[in-house]
């Protein structure tokens, strides 16, 4: 696996950064569309994704992002320990896969991040 992100689902994304950045003294990489990535102002920790949601829709909470170089060979690995396919998610040229672990806790294979 290459990385390992926390995605936070927030209606309102700006606040929730603003929030995570002040309460575990992260910053804002960069934003694109829905999404806030978050990295750790000093020393290392995992990325966050602050992903803005309409309200009241779709799954809640966080999940997590497995950042992969050969995602379809990583669906396959995790499909045969017990995961499943939810569905995939094409947005912006880029592709992504939603699973549900064993106990039906939803996570992402998406591809790795270009450096």
């Amino acid at each position: 696996m290459d990385s390992l992100e926390i995605t936070i689902n927030a209606a309102d994304g700006e606040l929730a950064a603003e929030f995570w950045c002040a309460a575990l003294d992260y910053r804002i990489r960069y934003r694109r569309g829905r999404y806030l990535v978050l990295d750790p102002a000093e020393g290392t920790g995992p990325q966050l994704v602050v992903q803005t949601v309409d309200a009241g829709t779709g799954p809640g909470g966080v999940h997590l992002d497995l950042r992969v170089d050969r995602r379809e060979e990583t669906v396959a690995r995790l499909t045969a320990r017990g995961a499943r396919v939810q569905h995939e998610v094409t947005e912006a040229g880029r592709t992504w896969t939603v699973m549900l672990d064993p106990d039906g806790n939803e996570f992402c294979v998406c591809p790795a991040r270009a450096t």
